[in-house]
């Protein structure tokens, strides 16, 4: 009897299923690079941003009503398991939240700087190995989100396998050219210096702009 070859290829893991594979292997107490912030405080962000954003951002504004929400939705959260909230997070945010809409316009860009805050955290970690499809999702979301992310004053050009990406005025003086894999892009333009595995080259200027300048969100 002849064994038949499957018809269709393995589809792979989402973003969101391979975060919330590595939550639930690491558990709430195991470290992220964020300070202050561990597994579980993570895992928190994440669902109040999708599930919560309106108490989130309004955290931002001072007043007793928008702290009192913030504070009731993560009331509602800690009452849960960690497991229970894994799997929210697997479920993902629902078709009204503008979260969502977000991530779809990013490619989850926020899963997969979030993803490796939380795997470059642990002892032995090392970069993943991304699929050509995924390379080219990840390389997307970086020429969406470095015009956002990364404020320079000088001239900036990330450069990838896939390709380059220039920022900033071609009329500012001094220049910068970083080299990585779309995945180190990705966390340098959101500020991870400490595990983003870049080279950085650039005239005096432009290495000078590089420190008076902001990234991340």
């Amino acid at each position: 009897m002849h064994q038949h070859e499957p018809t269709e290829r393995q589809e792979e893991p989402t973003e969101r299923q391979q975060i919330a594979d590595s939550f639930e292997q690491l558990g709430p107490e195991a470290p992220t690079i964020l300070p202050g912030w561990g597994a579980s405080e993570l895992l928190e962000h994440l669902l109040l941003r999708e599930r919560h954003a309106l108490a989130l951002a309004g955290s931002l504004v001072p007043g007793p009503l928008t702290g009192f929400a913030l504070q009731r939705r993560r009331r509602q959260l800690a009452e849960l398991s960690f497991s229970e909230r894994v799997q929210l997070l697997r479920e993902g945010p629902g078709p009204l939240s503008p979260t969502g809409r977000i991530d779809q316009l990013t490619g989850d860009g926020e899963l997969l700087i979030h993803h490796e805050d939380l795997r470059r955290a642990q002892s032995g970690w090392e970069p993943r190995r991304l699929s050509a499809r995924r390379s080219a999702d990840v390389w997307r979301t970086v020429r969406r989100m470095a015009p956002v992310m990364a404020h320079i004053p000088a001239q900036v050009t990330l450069v990838s396998p896939l390709g380059g990406l220039r920022l900033g005025s071609r009329w500012r003086d001094g220049s910068l050219r970083v080299h990585g894999d779309v995945m180190e892009l990705l966390l340098w333009v959101s500020g991870r210096d400490e595990v983003a595995r870049v080279r950085i080259h650039g005239d005096p200027v432009g290495l000078q702009a590089l420190t008076e300048g902001r990234r991340g969100a």
